[in-house]
């Protein structure tokens, strides 16, 4: 089964009447959750070293970013981009593998402006990097050689991949037909890029304390990569065609127990699955933190509780909470901030706005946040509690008497409709660029298929 050629016939044929009107209307959300992103984090460390990095990438002038004073290089802009989109922790998920956005957008959105295409070849972009990355993920069979252990705990946890790799080849199709190359030269980009997909890392990440801001993998270098690979087939590199194909395909060089290649091809460019597995954070951490913050916040709402209010409080996660990663209490950095539970339960609690100000470290080094989250309390499957305990117990004392406030939820009642996205971009982007110029973003994206030239709407980015 040839699968690179399929997926490269997939890049190199779909057109704008391909796409219906709901995977139309998920790539601006999408592209509107992912810039609001990018913007919210300039502020970071992470976000303004990515920034501090595009001054020493010289080049001719293709791509704005944002924060960035001057346009640069397409892949010069994708490093930054990619750096920028995963910076919070606060962009959208793909199920699978998780993190996809970041390294499979930045790259077409800087390749989309050098080429100055119209918002309709941005949309179709985006919906194969998109579509391209979740397939092939699902084909890849990671086994157990990817899990990790914590012999003091008795566990053996495995993760939906254990890395991301495999999105190169999102990336890499979607700037290819930005490029306008055709299916043969698509396949030997798909080819270079897939000699040089990093190795799978997230493990490690994810038992080491503290953390880097480096994170599981740069998506910015991932997608300058991207980049590059496009454009080297462009002008004639050739590259392994059948790089997904054979028993020696990319997912053995990956460390992949197997490989169903019909998972990837079957009713590709008929069937859109991408829309239906996205997952749009409402704050800015680690997706498992997402549902029990939104039951924290009800609570919160629901019975006046302030911080000061709290004697403890006690949240029920999954075995996540068990790794270093987690469950470290070093706050060194914002990517720290990004993944401690009682951190973002402070932060929730003490009434600080959700978004970038979360990963300030004004906020995350603050006192009364510190000592907040000593009264949190995680509790998983491994504790003996755990099966009889709700979802998020609050204990309230006032004076002599005590009051428990507690709430079991249901995963229908986390809603992301487009008021809570837009709410969301225009907190990411409130210190960063003026209300007009926010709405004129917002504006743009929601009419994005009218757009005839999309460097000229980047612009708008800009300081």
């Amino acid at each position: 089964m040839d699968v690179t050629r399929q997926i490269a016939e997939f890049a190199a044929d779909i057109d704008y009447h391909h796409l219906d009107r709901a995977v139309v209307t998920e790539v601006k959300r999408l592209l509107l959750d992912t810039i609001g992103c990018a913007l919210g984090a300039l502020k970071t460390e992470k976000g303004l070293l990515a920034v501090q990095m595009a001054r020493h990438l010289k080049g001719p002038a293709e791509a704005w970013v944002p924060g960035a004073i001057e346009k640069m290089p397409a892949a010069s802009a994708a490093y930054v981009m990619g750096e920028l989109i995963n910076a919070l922790d606060y962009d959208a998920l793909l199920s699978p593998p998780d993190h996809a956005t970041p390294y499979v957008l930045a790259a077409p959105l800087a390749v989309g402006q050098a080429q100055k295409v119209t918002g309709r070849h941005l949309i179709i972009a985006t919906a194969i990097a998109h579509e391209t990355a979740l397939r092939i993920s699902r084909g890849l069979v990671f086994g157990s050689r990817f899990h990790m252990e914590l012999p003091d705990k008795g566990l053996v946890l495995g993760s939906p991949t254990p890395g991301y790799g495999m999105c190169v080849f999102g990336g890499t199709a979607a700037c290819g037909k930005l490029l306008g190359l055709n299916a043969d030269k698509i396949a030997h980009a798909l080819g270079i890029a897939g000699y040089n997909a990093p190795v799978p890392m997230l493990a490690k990440y994810a038992c080491r304390v503290p953390s880097n801001l480096n994170k599981f993998l740069s998506a910015g270098l991932l997608s300058q990569m991207e980049v590059v690979a496009a454009l080297s087939a462009g002008v004639g590199l050739t590259g392994d065609t059948g790089i997904l194909d054979g028993n020696c395909g990319f997912w053995k060089g990956f460390g992949c127990d197997g490989w169903r290649p019909e998972y990837v091809v079957q009713g590709l460019g008929e069937t859109w699955i991408f829309p239906d597995r996205l997952f749009y954070k409402i704050y800015p951490c680690c997706g498992a933190m997402q549902y029990p913050l939104f039951l924290f916040a009800g609570l919160l709402r629901e019975h006046g509780i302030g911080a000061e209010d709290i004697s403890a409080l006690e949240v029920k996660m999954n075995l996540l909470a068990e790794l270093p990663l987690w469950h470290d209490n070093t706050l060194e950095n914002h990517v720290d901030a990004q993944f401690n539970i009682p951190f973002v339960f402070a932060a929730l609690a003490h009434g600080i706005e959700v978004g970038p100000e979360w990963q300030m470290p004004e906020i995350f080094k603050k006192k009364e946040i510190l000592t907040f989250m000593n009264k949190v309390r995680v509790i998983t499957s491994l504790s003996p509690d755990f099966a009889s305990a709700p979802d998020v117990k609050v204990m309230v004392k006032s004076g002599t008497e005590q009051k428990i406030f507690s709430t079991r939820g249901h995963g229908s009642e986390y809603q992301t409709g487009d008021d809570v996205l837009i709410a969301k971009f225009l907190r990411n982007t409130r210190h960063v660029i003026e209300p007009s110029r926010a709405e004129k973003i917002i504006e743009g994206l929601q009419q994005l298929e009218h757009i005839e030239d999309i460097s000229t709407f980047f612009s708008l980015m800009a300081p």
